[in-house]
């Protein structure tokens, strides 16, 4: 048995290739301390968010602070990024699940912003085994993509960054900050 705080655990260093802008972390759940989760509890800066990714494993995100953003994309939207999004606002209190497999970003959509995120750290393979679930962030995945040289994959960062941008700009219009 563990006992953690989700705003005094250990702080987690943030890979910056997976986010926009200024995140914390704190790592609430780990190796250490669940045998079957990890939860981290993540504040974003003004305007901050993750970059796309997807989980092995369904994601909770339970909101803790301000106004945030939720995209998820039903397509492969690193090939198609032309794909309409479905963009979820979230506030204090809201509790979202993110199926596995799914592209998407979070984060802070003007103000600061924070949610709780858990997920389970395995799942099971077809043929029954439990296995480490990953994660996959854009940057590793289009720096993976065959075919494509230097050039072009910093061109398909851009046109995601631009996307990502439009549909922050598109919720920002339609949000009451009071």
């Amino acid at each position: 048995m563990s006992k953690e705080n989700i705003f005094i655990s250990q702080k987690k260093e943030v890979n910056q290739d997976y986010f926009r802008g200024e995140v914390v972390m704190i790592e609430v759940l780990n190796q250490n301390n669940s045998v079957e989760h990890e939860m981290y509890h993540v504040f974003f800066k003004k305007g901050a968010l993750t970059t796309l990714h997807f989980h092995e494993t369904e994601q909770i995100l339970i909101t803790t602070k301000g106004k945030g953003i939720l995209c998820l994309f039903e397509e492969n939207v690193i090939e198609n990024l032309e794909e309409s999004a479905k963009t979820i606002i979230l506030e204090d209190g809201d509790v979202v699940s993110i199926p596995p497999f799914i592209w998407h970003f979070h984060g802070s959509l003007k103000d600061d912003f924070a949610h709780i995120a858990l997920r389970n750290r395995y799942r099971m393979d077809f043929s029954g085994n439990k296995i480490q679930a990953g994660n996959v962030w854009e940057k590793d995945f289009v720096d993976h993509l065959p075919g494509l040289n230097q050039n072009e994959k910093h061109e398909l960062f851009l046109k995601i960054d631009q996307r990502v941008k439009e549909i922050v700009q598109n919720e920002l219009l339609n949000v009451n900050f009071e």
